[in-house]
């Protein structure tokens, strides 16, 4: 069966060839041995996945036949996926903590492939593929606050905040889980429990064992970065917030959004904070400070001149990311539907609004797709938040062969890649920078 046009054609396509032929011929052994079965399609579509992520070939041949049914076609719908999502809310602690947390990094990363594989079958665009996978870390996130009871706390009051990329229905493969933690203590001395479950729960879900792992959690965004306490406490968190911030710090808490804990806290919070977020600025000051920190930015964490930093590079996603916060925070007071937390709708808004003409926000988007999918590309081959790639041909042509740059001159096919690129790059910095100097 290795030898079949469709495997063959989708070992010439994989996004790492070599691992993926590797890869394929083991699972073939293995079939043979063990007795499974699979269709063609599905082992098509497999030798696909091997071909785009080490870490889920690794999870294959881990679950085994467990994990044959995914690769079936009526399992590659997005309405399958959004079940699963809904039924992973409903796992319990029937037995230890230590069971019901492994059947979740099972469950975790089954859907988390299952996503990748509606990518790869060009079933979901990046868009709809970082909406999906914002739901299954949301949906993580409320099992493991059930399996620690964070939500049957009689006198505490609990919200938490989703930060950066999954406050914004952007989370892409390796994102991390950027949280803020709030509490309102009903009685006196009693905050020292639910510091105590936060930081237990947060270390069951950055462990990484044979099932995989749930995720990295980054607590630097909450006030006074990692030198401030791992839970906050309402008053102090709304008096750092309602004090003179720096305009970097009011273009963090753009990407804030509350995804559990108690209602009355979580409004208070959002309502009380966004009020001094979308204040009134001084826009020629703002656009000043913005162009600064993007600079400052780029300067101190792009690396140096022979890599690419997808992210924080010259006309990467940072660009567009600091141009919608200057749409928000400039107008964000009389225009509160630009108080999204996606990049892509303030996009859109900005738009509607005459901000911003559709054409340059139809390049901007395609330019911002185009990143996320390479960054997509680089991250999920061993799940690691990376951002930025040397220039080598073997370091480029899987982002290459992932944006459909496709030549048996793999030279070629990268020298294509990085020529669309360069021209996202020129065209996201001369935008961004004639936007902000024009409002100077």
């Amino acid at each position: 069966m290795n030898d079949s046009p469709e495997i063959k054609q989708a070992l010439s396509t994989a996004w790492h060839s070599e691992t993926a032929a590797n890869s394929i011929e083991r699972w073939l052994d293995l079939c043979q041995q063990e007795g499974w079965e699979m269709t063609v399609d599905a082992l098509t579509l497999m030798t696909s996945l091997f071909g785009a992520s080490w870490y889920f070939t690794r999870f294959c041949f881990y679950r085994g036949n467990n994990i044959i049914s995914l690769f079936d076609n009526d399992a590659q719908k997005v309405a399958v996926i959004e079940s699963s999502l809904d039924d992973l809310k409903n796992i319990a602690s029937a037995g230890s903590l230590d069971e019901a947390i492994e059947r979740l990094r099972i469950r975790k990363n089954e859907i988390m492939l299952s996503i990748l594989l509606l990518q790869l079958g060009s079933v979901v665009d990046q868009e709809q593929t970082e909406a999906l996978l914002t739901r299954l870390a949301e949906n993580v996130l409320i099992v493991m606050y059930r399996l620690f009871g964070l939500d049957q706390l009689e006198t505490i009051q609990c919200s938490v905040l989703a930060m950066g990329r999954f406050a914004g229905n952007e989370m892409n493969y390796g994102s991390d889980l950027d949280l803020i933690f709030i509490e309102k203590v009903m009685v006196k001395n009693s905050d020292e429990y639910i510091v105590n479950k936060v930081r237990k729960m947060l270390r069951y879900i950055a462990t990484t064992d044979p099932s995989g792992a749930l995720y990295e959690i980054d607590m630097r965004l909450r006030p006074h970065g990692n030198s401030g306490v791992l839970v906050t406490r309402l008053e102090s968190f709304l008096k750092y917030h309602q004090a003179d911030r720096e305009v970097w710090e009011r273009q963090l808490m753009t990407r804030c959004r509350v995804v559990l804990g108690n209602y009355n806290l979580s409004e208070q919070v959002n309502n009380e904070v966004m009020n001094y977020v979308y204040g009134e600025y001084e826009v020629s000051y703002l656009a000043k400070e913005i162009i600064k920190v993007r600079l400052l930015v780029e300067q101190e964490l792009a690396g140096g001149s022979d890599k690419i930093d997808l992210k924080r590079g010259k006309g990467g996603v940072m660009d567009i990311d600091f141009l919608t916060h200057f749409f928000q925070l400039a107008f964000g007071a009389k225009y509160p539907q630009l108080r999204s937390t996606s990049t892509r709708q303030v996009l859109r808004e900005s738009s509607k609004l005459g901000f911003i003409n559709e054409k340059t926000v139809v390049e901007l988007s395609a330019s911002y797709d185009f990143y996320k999918k390479s960054e997509a590309a680089l991250r999920v081959f061993d799940m690691k938040s990376i951002s930025n790639v040397t220039k080598d041909t073997k370091s480029l042509l899987p982002l290459a062969r992932a944006s459909a740059f496709f030549n048996d001159d793999h030279d070629k096919a990268v020298a294509e890649y990085l020529d669309r690129l360069m021209l996202y790059r020129d065209r996201v910095r001369q935008t961004f920078e004639s936007i902000l100097h024009a409002a100077i």
